[in-house]
């Protein structure tokens, strides 16, 4: 396999109960495919750029995409929920979201014939990183300059969770308490069957 998720979860030492763990512990994701990086060519907008009129002036030192870049930061069992209910079942031509409300930035994938398109989206500010450089578009892009094989991004899917599963069952079995982690995994057969009848709508921030 080509492709990999690269989640930094082995850095979280401990798990404590908390009141809402979606909002908890945030993990590093990359995407890696033929050794590349998803965030190789990422760089940032400069003051003088063209792209600088897209960012709030305000807003300038605390944006992301005026930052350097190596990965993107998710609360891990958010991420695994996103993963477990939405993007293992992507279907042609459907676009899905991997963010957070609390969060400025998000990963969109959209899957067509050539396979699933990547973007890094910084919310309503119509900028996207497409696994190339910094574009500007009130839509998402036609396409990605890093275009994953839609079976080995399934499969990958398939391992991360399989892999995080078996070492969270070793090094932390009590997460396994919590009842949102048991949804997020999928072990709760009613919360399934309420998103199975109740997709919800992945709505892109513009």
């Amino acid at each position: 396999m080509t492709f990999n998720i690269d989640i930094e979860y082995k850095k979280i030492k401990s798990f404590n109960p908390i009141d809402d763990i979606f909002d908890s512990y945030d993990t590093a994701i990359n995407f890696i495919y033929n050794g590349k990086s998803f965030f190789e060519y990422f760089s940032p907008i400069k003051k003088d750029s063209e792209m600088a009129r897209f960012i709030v002036h305000s807003e300038w030192d605390s944006s992301a995409f005026t930052q350097h870049l190596k990965n993107a930061k998710f609360p891990l069992f958010s991420i695994v929920l996103d993963i477990n209910i939405g993007l293992k079942q992507i279907q042609l031509y459907e676009t899905f979201v991997m963010t957070h409300d609390a969060y400025q930035t998000e990963f969109v994938f959209y899957k067509d014939e050539e396979g699933i398109h990547i973007f890094f989206h910084l919310k309503y500010e119509g900028l996207w990183y497409d696994g190339n450089k910094i574009i500007f578009s009130r839509q998402i892009p036609n396409k990605s300059s890093f275009v994953v094989n839609t079976n080995e991004f399934i499969d990958s899917l398939d391992d991360f969770i399989n892999q995080l599963k078996e070492y969270l069952s070793i090094s932390h079995p009590e997460v396994f308490n919590d009842l949102l982690v048991q949804r997020s995994f999928g072990f709760d057969e009613r919360f399934n069957d309420f998103f199975t009848k109740n997709k919800r709508r992945n709505i892109i921030s513009e």
